[in-house]
């Protein structure tokens, strides 16, 4: 009975994000920066290899072996602020997580490994202020587009 109402209650708040012009804001937002951010680490050929040998290592290993996400990258700036690109022990499995001093988010997104072409995506938890984090990310793809215009790509 416990489950069943944890289940209502975890369905209600997904359901929360839905039709709410901020939050959807935020959802599609956030999936683009970790879209982004995805191919800019994967575009390094180390981490690249690294995500594959790690992949390959989960394949043949145990069903029953720890399942604990592979730090693809880490980003920290003067102010506290952290994003972590994180494989999940599912080929083509990702998550990012972004860490502020106003929100919290990890995102979640799955890729065709062939091709990178994005199969799906989700905000699987936010909590803190949702005005703050849009504009935040705002600012993000703001920065991650002028430093790819001054590297010249």
């Amino acid at each position: 009975m416990r489950s069943q109402v944890k289940s209502q209650e975890s369905r209600q708040e997904q359901e929360g994000w839905s039709g709410d012009i901020l939050k959807d804001t935020f959802t599609y937002r956030y999936i683009d920066i970790s879209m982004t951010l995805l191919d800019l680490v994967m575009e390094n050929q180390q981490v690249e290899d690294h995500y594959q040998a790690w992949i390959k290592t989960r394949e043949d290993a145990d069903a029953e072996a720890e399942i604990t996400p592979l730090a693809l990258s880490e980003l920290r700036n003067d102010s506290g602020s952290q994003i972590l690109v994180l494989g999940l022990p599912i080929c083509g499995q990702f998550m990012v997580v972004f860490r502020t001093s106003a929100f919290t988010a990890k995102i979640i997104l799955a890729q065709d490994q062939d091709t990178t072409a994005l199969q799906a995506a989700s905000v699987t938890e936010f909590s803190g202020d949702l005005h703050y984090a849009i504009h935040w990310g705002q600012d993000f793809l703001a920065r991650i587009d002028e430093e790819m215009i001054n590297a010249g790509m």
